[in-house]
């Protein structure tokens, strides 16, 4: 791409030589006959010149990674390109049969002529590589243009439904007794049929997709139906991980069967593993044997396979119910995680006495794990008596 330098001057006629040239003429006027002919030099000035650097415009380029994302009735949509040209959304009028070739340019004043009169419904910067806007109407097709003043690229055609997911609710949706029980967010508009399936970690594949519920190959409801339950039961569920997937059936309004992308989620349904503790303390006295906060020794018993980490804390406050995310919870002692379980299913800790330092006798102790973890394991005290801080 060559660069081209221009040399930009003003030019304008001098008054001054203007004037000059009246008096001589006058003056001499005087003395000649009138029927002389005079000629009046015309002068002219110029600006100092200013240089300019001017450079051809690229061809648009054509885009990659093209994505698109439906919400409500929005769409947003990313990209990746390198460049500098417009991108134009444009609407494809539902007549409008399309023969141009992708990646090829054309004339930007074809533009009309190739993809019809449709609307512009949004304009973007090759670099800004995302954008989103507003969308009406069931289906859209939409013409994704690179342009420039004179020249466009057509990238691709996408179909847009305007569609919503069935997305499936994380705190609402557990197991109850032995059922699953399957809720979601809200109901979208329009939805027509909700397809929805329950795999297991000993399956092929974890999660559904949409040829799956295109081929039937999916539990279903009418949404009519899921209306009036508001929720699904799922029986009869294998005691592991389980993959849930929900997609939305739609019917549009000239026939067309569209599905909104998969609403997906995890629920654990293995049983707890059980992990039992106690604290065994020193004792002082001859004949009367009396506890006291020192030579401490934490057992945890558990025959699971892997173990969490663990935290040993207690309330500032001296009460009952410890747990990690209060603010007047202290942690005594960590645990490490044992991936594979502990040595006989059992681990024995001794604690050193310089941790009773802080702790009030009274003080309630307990075995704690993270809050992701506790969907995993049921942690109890074999000994309740002996989590209790005696005296020092």
């Amino acid at each position: 791409r060559k660069q081209y330098q221009y040399c930009l001057q003003c030019v304008y006629y001098s008054a001054a030589e203007v004037v000059l040239n009246r008096a001589k003429f006058l003056a001499e006027a005087g003395n000649e006959k009138f029927n002389r002919v005079w000629k009046v030099e015309q002068a002219y000035r110029y600006s100092k010149g200013l240089n300019v650097t001017l450079t051809p415009e690229l061809p648009p380029r054509p885009i990659k990674n093209l994505a698109f994302k439906v919400v409500g009735d929005r769409v947003r949509f990313v990209w990746q390109t390198s460049g500098d040209f417009e991108l134009l959304f444009k609407e494809i009028p539902a007549d409008k049969k399309i023969t141009a070739e992708t990646g090829k340019i054309f004339d930007a004043e074809q533009l009309e002529e190739i993809l019809g009169d449709g609307a512009i419904l949004k304009r973007a910067e090759s670099s800004d590589q995302f954008c989103e806007f507003e969308i009406s109407g069931e289906l859209l097709k939409i013409a994704l243009v690179s342009a420039t003043t004179k020249s466009a690229l057509l990238n691709e055609i996408v179909v847009i439904a305007n569609v919503e997911p069935c997305e499936i609710d994380e705190e609402k949706t557990q197991i109850v007794g032995k059922d699953l029980k399957l809720v979601l967010k809200n109901l979208p508009k329009n939805v027509y049929m909700i397809h929805y399936r329950v795999n297991s970690d000993e399956d092929d594949e974890t999660y559904a997709t949409v040829e799956d519920a295109k081929e039937r190959h999916m539990n279903r409801i009418y949404a009519t139906k899921y209306e009036h339950d508001t929720f699904i039961t799922q029986s009869h569920l294998p005691q592991r991980e389980l993959f849930v997937t929900v997609i939305g059936e739609y019917k549009l309004s000239d026939g067309t069967t569209i599905y909104s992308a998969p609403s997906k989620l995890m629920v654990n349904n293995r049983p707890r593993e059980e992990i039992s503790y106690q604290l065994e303390w020193g004792k002082s006295g001859l004949f009367t044997k009396t506890l006291q906060a020192k030579n401490c020794k934490l057992i945890v018993e558990s025959r699971a396979d892997s173990t969490p980490e663990l935290f040993l804390a207690y309330r500032k406050d001296r009460r009952a119910n410890v747990e990690l995310k209060d603010e007047e919870t202290r942690v005594i002692q960590t645990i490490p995680e044992y991936k594979h379980g502990y040595p006989n299913g059992r681990l024995e800790v001794l604690l050193p006495d310089e941790i009773w330092e802080d702790v009030q006798p009274g003080a309630i102790i307990k075995l704690l794990t993270s809050e992701a973890n506790e969907k995993y394991y049921d942690l109890k005290g074999a000994d309740i008596d002996s989590l209790t801080v005696p005296k020092k």
